[in-house]
């Protein structure tokens, strides 16, 4: 795929893979969202990217207006043309300590975040990336399964 011009959302993009991630598309000519909870980091990633290039959108991945919002951000930049979910915890706890069992709450915030989160911007992502057609210069066509154009999915 050829990111020159493209518009793409990185979650977790404030640091980390997800910051090495979004330097990486600026670099190859893309633009990209910022989707994190490190506003501070989030905002200075952006600027030294360039507001041009890139943005910070302050998204907690397991709501669905951050969520929404983040998208949003994409689809004034361009065309939304991917997704990379580096947003995750993973919290060190066995699950039997000394002083008792996992915490269940701990585990039920790790899959919140991990699971769900990540689902929750592919789906809105998606659906994005989907409504916005084929891209005019060589009339890609977002597939669904095994094939099918949208316009035949059941």
């Amino acid at each position: 795929m050829d990111i020159a011009g493209k518009v793409f959302i990185v979650t977790g993009g404030a640091s980390g893979l997800g910051e090495g991630t979004a330097r990486m598309f600026v670099r190859e000519g893309g633009k990209v969202v910022i989707a994190d909870l490190q506003a501070e980091r989030g905002l200075a990633v952006a600027a030294e990217l360039g507001t041009d290039k890139a943005a910070f959108v302050r998204c907690d991945v397991s709501q669905e207006a951050d969520a929404r919002a983040a998208v949003a951000k994409a689809t004034t930049m361009g065309k939304l043309m991917g997704l990379v979910n580096c947003a995750g915890i993973g919290p060190a706890a066995k699950t039997v300590g000394k002083d008792g069992a996992h915490a269940l709450d701990l585990f039920t915030k790790v899959v919140t975040i991990n699971l769900i989160g990540s689902f929750n911007m592919i789906r809105l992502a998606s659906f994005a990336m989907v409504s916005a057609g084929p891209n005019a210069a060589d009339s890609a066509r977002p597939r669904t399964r095994a094939g099918e154009s949208p316009a035949h999915a059941s």
